[in-house]
């Protein structure tokens, strides 16, 4: 943020995963885990250097599949008052579980570069680690098709973020 910018600012960010692995109950992979992340975030600016606020989104998991929908805060912290500025980020927060997604908690710390492009318009650069929690639900049938044994499982996905963003 420059001086005089609004003191909220919309952020869009897209993440690639890189993911490095998966460990859970039923199995321990350690590759074909990429994914994405989109994600929409209010931030307030307490000051030139830090912000705080709320957002959503939508994360795409790959092999096995997963689809989250993390509701998250994200505070960001920059120590330098220019135009051209790294800061430090951390995003916390936990998916919502529908009957097409799964839930599970979410922390996203890393590091980026700011590019101020004009006083309304930057666009964010960054790297992090992700990690993502993932319940889901095994369920075993009789012969009959009846549900014989219903029980929730757990995973840990460990991946490397490279995100790109815009902040309006």
């Amino acid at each position: 943020m420059i001086y005089g910018q609004k003191k909220v600012n919309i952020c869009v960010d897209y993440d690639y995963l890189v993911g490095l692995n998966e460990k859970g109950d039923f199995w321990n992979i350690k590759s074909g885990l990429n994914g994405f992340d989109l994600n929409l975030s209010g931030l307030y600016n307490f000051s030139n250097q830090l912000s705080a606020g709320v957002g959503i989104g939508v994360e795409k998991l790959y092999d096995p599949s997963y689809t989250i929908f993390p509701i998250f805060t994200k505070v960001t912290y920059s120590p330098f008052k220019s135009f051209l500025k790294p800061f430090v980020f951390a995003k916390i927060g936990y998916g919502i579980g529908t009957k097409i997604s799964n839930s599970g908690l979410l922390f996203n710390p890393g590091f980026g570069y700011k590019f101020q492009l004009s006083k309304c318009l930057g666009l964010n650069l960054a790297i992090g680690y992700h990690f993502q929690s993932i319940l889901f639900d095994i369920v075993t049938y009789s012969e009959d098709g009846t549900v014989k044994l219903k029980e929730q499982a757990s995973n840990h996905r460990n991946s490397l973020s490279f995100g790109v963003g815009l902040v309006f």
